[in-house]
């Protein structure tokens, strides 16, 4: 295979690729973005390397998972923990939520009785 300027990635890509990860999951493992994922895979490819047929778009188990706009100070608020988490602000917010509803602390959360006044 040719040598190129960058082929850090590399290994990493087509060791994911042939586990069968996603190219949107490749990326975020990987801290990269998933045009230059698709990047490497299609030079990888084009030079023989070999790996089954990589999917694209989101994960199955996060397809479904659709959050409203975040407003800038609940955004501020999540963004350091999420940091330190090394996730996005949107995955720890569907983090957050996953772990309320299947801890069953909607109502300790809220403090309100369970919505009854």
């Amino acid at each position: 295979m040719p040598k190129r300027r960058d082929d850090s990635l590399d290994a990493a890509v087509i060791s994911l690729a042939r586990q069968g990860v996603r190219a949107s999951d490749i990326a975020r493992r990987l801290g990269e973005t998933p045009n230059r994922v698709h990047s490497v895979l299609h030079f990888l490819r084009r030079h023989g390397a070999t790996f089954p047929p990589v999917r694209s778009g989101p994960s199955p188990d996060k397809q479904k998972a659709r959050l409203t706009r975040l407003n800038a100070e609940i955004r501020d608020g999540l963004e350091p923990h999420a940091i330190a988490r090394g996730m996005s602000v949107k995955e720890l917010a569907l983090h957050l939520l996953e772990a309320v509803v299947r801890d069953d602390l909607v109502a300790a959360v809220l403090d309100d009785a369970g919505g009854q006044s």
